[in-house]
């Protein structure tokens, strides 16, 4: 089973440790939820994300993300509001929030 999150963010500069591209369709994360970091530490979810909209200039954008084993996660993390973070590794690319 997969479902979609609606994710508004900014996406971390080059110079900031982010990525040296704006995001991409199709390019793959880790996301965590900013309250759940001891979750994080534990299991590790991936999404793949289809750029809906971003402003290169203001390095702030729109993705929708495809996620599986939605069953695994508390409904309650899923709400518009809840504070995320994309990540490669250890490095984080977007900070942002679940959006409708």
């Amino acid at each position: 089973m997969s479902t979609k999150l609606v994710i508004e963010c900014i996406w971390i500069p080059h110079d900031l440790g982010g990525h040296r591209s704006p995001p991409y369709d199709g390019m793959r994360l880790t996301i965590r939820w900013q309250e759940q970091i001891e979750a994080y530490l534990q299991c590790a979810f991936d999404v793949e994300c289809q750029v809906d909209s971003f402003n290169a200039k203001e390095s702030r954008g729109r993705l929708l993300c495809s996620m599986r084993h939605i069953e695994l996660i508390p409904t309650h993390w899923l709400h518009e509001g809840q504070l995320v973070e994309l990540l490669d590794g250890y490095k984080v690319l977007a900070v942002g929030k679940i959006t409708k």
